[in-house]
């Protein structure tokens, strides 16, 4: 959810404030904050947010800031933009309302995250683990005999994040299926023999969850004119 200015620059000023305190705090799951269940209710319908979300905080910044302000509720909305959100009672309304938001660029807190995949996200194991898969279930989704090679570049391997937007950021459709924050949407080509000198391509496009498991797949054939003509690439090409 992206929102219009709403914070007041006291606000502003005092998390900032708060996070340039923090140094090495223990990160814990919003469950052990202690919220005010009817006050996180009445935070969520004050900032209109339709679904909270899990996420870890640092301690140190509640303690912090509930140290100044006791009645501070944390929540957290996903969105294109995951956002922290504080209600409070407000020094200019007195209502207890919306009174600072953040992103997660600030250190001091983040969505829960999947298990990391190892050896890491971006690597060529990866890389390599997520086309495999994609190529295997597409494979089984076309159907058809005398498989040749199946092809990739490492820019067609993108994790479910803001930093690929517009075109792999949560909430869109991969593949038929809407994607998820940290999914894995990859794209490929297989060949296969056919009568001519030519091979016949179908272009994969999968979407795989963070532990690369095939959440989706389509195959669809491509014409090797339109392949040589619409796709360039920089790097360096494997084969599989």
């Amino acid at each position: 959810m992206i929102r219009k200015a709403v914070v007041f620059a006291g606000s502003i000023v005092f998390a900032m404030l708060i996070a340039n305190g923090i140094a090495n705090g223990q990160m814990v799951s919003n469950s052990a904050i202690q919220n005010d269940p009817a006050k996180e209710s009445l935070c969520s319908k004050r900032a209109g947010v339709k679904q909270t979300v899990s996420f870890v905080i640092d301690q140190g910044y509640v303690n912090r800031t509930r140290a100044a302000h006791p009645e501070t509720t944390f929540i957290a909305e996903d969105g294109i933009i995951p956002e922290l959100i504080e209600c409070r009672v407000s020094e200019k309304t007195g209502v207890f309302e919306l009174d600072a938001l953040s992103s997660e660029v600030n250190s001091y807190w983040h969505l829960v995250r999947p298990e990391p995949f190892v050896p890491g996200n971006g690597t060529a194991e990866w890389q390599l683990q997520a086309d495999n898969a994609c190529f295997k279930a597409a494979r089984e989704k076309v159907n058809r005999q005398d498989f040749d090679h199946s092809f990739g570049y490492s820019t067609d391997v993108n994790v479910i994040t803001l930093d690929v937007a517009p075109w792999y950021r949560p909430g869109v459709t991969v593949a038929g299926t809407k994607a998820a924050r940290y999914d894995v949407a990859v794209v490929g080509k297989l060949f296969y023999k056919a009568s001519g000198a030519d091979l016949t391509g179908y272009r994969a496009t999968c979407l795989l969850s963070p532990a690369l498991e095939v959440k989706a797949v389509q195959a669809s054939e491509e014409s090797a004119d339109r392949e040589l003509k619409m796709e360039t690439h920089f790097e360096v090409p494997f084969k599989k």
